[in-house]
């Protein structure tokens, strides 16, 4: 009876750790890319949450016990996705020469080396956190502070020269205000990137559905729709990009500009063609963008994968 207890913990465990991989893999796996540095802090957080249940797991009743390991396996399911998915991006982040595999070789031996080390330290320490679980508990609680600021600080360092939604708003929010443009070190420094920290009250979503928003235009509209690469269109407090087949990564990065422009004027109308003044001031901001040395190669704004086609 007790074997079979074991193995049925055993299966409860290992399978809430497999369902919680996939769900969260696919509930948010394009947001991993989008905010490397939130969901890299992220997983470590919940990599020494993980820990602290596990020491706690032998303190728990009979019946707790199951439901303490299995949340634990949870927790170290969405640590190696968030945490291995993230590092694959700040690793690309890291290789400006396009030297990906002598990035991934000093980052595995950077990580050997911090593991003896570890296991050294373990080593010499044994004998002094068993003395009590008193001494246990002080050692795991200081040295989990320790990881938790090491790692703040570590993702604080790194400085992002693409756009993702947040630093988008932080240098648009400065560049309507004061009009001038941030450079990438002063963005990263203000970025936030604690889960759940400096979201912009006006949603924007980029990739929507232009069947799901059910507008009706004229033939004056179809033919401004047939020029340009997006629909911008807010609604209750949101603003919803609809992206044309074929547009790039310069629409998606254009669109956002503009939809965050519509959020700051609260427009209620949709936006397919901006005016030519606001056209100029838009091109001078990339010009300033480029200048600064974002990186407007590529885009990493959530854009979903749905575009409509042109009016025939």
């Amino acid at each position: 009876k007790q074997w079979y207890q074991r193995r049925v913990r055993g299966l409860l465990k290992d399978g809430t750790g497999m369902l919680s991989n996939i769900l969260f893999a696919w509930s948010k796996g394009t947001l991993l890319d989008i905010d490397a540095k939130r969901w890299r802090l992220f997983a470590d957080v919940l990599n020494d949450i993980a820990m602290f249940l596990e020491l706690l797991s032998p303190l728990a009743p009979s019946y707790m016990f199951t439901a303490a390991m299995c949340c634990t396996s949870v927790f170290r399911s969405l640590v190696g996705v968030a945490g291995g998915c993230t590092r694959a991006t700040i690793k690309q982040h890291q290789a400006q020469r396009n030297n990906m595999a002598d990035v991934s070789a000093k980052d595995g031996s950077q990580e050997k080396l911090s593991g003896l080390l570890g296991l050294l330290l373990s080593m010499t320490l044994i004998n002094i956190v068993t003395v009590s679980p008193v001494v246990t508990w002080i050692t795991f609680t200081l040295l989990t502070t320790l990881h938790l600021y090491f790692n703040y600080r570590a993702c604080s360092c790194l400085v992002m020269r693409s756009l993702n939604p947040t630093r988008y708003s932080v240098l648009l929010k400065h560049w309507f205000k004061e009009g001038t443009v941030l450079n990438p070190v002063q963005v990263n420094s203000i970025e936030p990137f604690i889960l759940g920290a400096g979201r912009e009250q006006t949603c924007i979503e980029i990739g929507a559905s232009l069947t799901d928003l059910k507008l009706s235009f004229d033939s004056t509209t179809d033919l401004e729709i047939n020029k340009s690469n997006y629909i911008i269109y807010p609604c209750k407090g949101h603003i919803r990009i609809c992206l044309r087949s074929g547009s790039n990564h310069s629409d998606q990065i254009q669109s956002y500009y503009f939809a965050y422009l519509a959020a700051q004027q609260s427009s209620n109308s949709p936006i397919i063609l901006p005016t030519a003044e606001q056209m100029s001031k838009h091109k001078e901001f990339l010009s300033g963008l480029s200048a600064e040395g974002w990186d407007l190669s590529f885009s990493p704004l959530g854009a979903s994968q749905l575009r409509y086609s042109p009016v025939s």
